[in-house]
């Protein structure tokens, strides 16, 4: 059994309480905070040892707001953050990036999409519009859409957890 603590940020309180239910119950001990500015309070008393976090919560970027706001935490630098998120993304190589920022450029692209980049060595970023319409470049330690199958989030939970 494990002793790894696990801080679960979403706005979804079935989806989070089934969550934690499973994690629960393989050993974890885990909190629960439903929005980004609560996930960032119940964080600091927490110290979790991983963080799932949703991404579209009191706002449509509330998730990366808060995973840009705990990487500048001292406490929080290094803490795994898996973002389990619904919003549709959009797996992309270099040349795919490269096209998609020169069409963007053109008058009425509608880029209000998230571009999630995944890079020969395993790191993942994405790229997305902030809430006040800027583009920003976000690098993440995982990224996965819902519905996730349990397996494959313990599987990912355990590559940062080792446990």
């Amino acid at each position: 059994m494990s002793t790894k603590k696990i801080l679960l940020v979403d706005d979804d309180e079935d989806f989070i309480s089934a969550i934690a239910a499973i994690l629960t119950a393989k050993g974890y001990k885990t909190k629960i905070a439903y929005s980004g500015i609560e996930g960032y309070i119940v964080g600091q008393g927490f110290s979790p040892d991983l963080i799932i976090l949703d991404v579209n919560m009191e706002t449509a970027n509330a998730g990366f707001d808060l995973n840009k706001k705990f990487r500048t935490h001292e406490l929080f630098k290094t803490t795994p953050i898996i973002m389990l998120t619904g919003i549709e993304t959009l797996a992309a190589s270099n040349q795919m990036i490269d096209m998609y920022n020169e069409m963007s450029l053109n008058e009425g692209f509608d880029n209000n999409v998230v571009m999630k980049i995944i890079n020969a060595d395993g790191t993942v970023a994405v790229d997305y519009l902030t809430d006040s319409g800027q583009k920003y470049f976000l690098l993440l330690d995982s990224f996965l859409s819902k519905p996730v199958e349990t397996d494959h989030l313990l599987a990912e939970i355990h590559k940062f957890l080792k446990d």
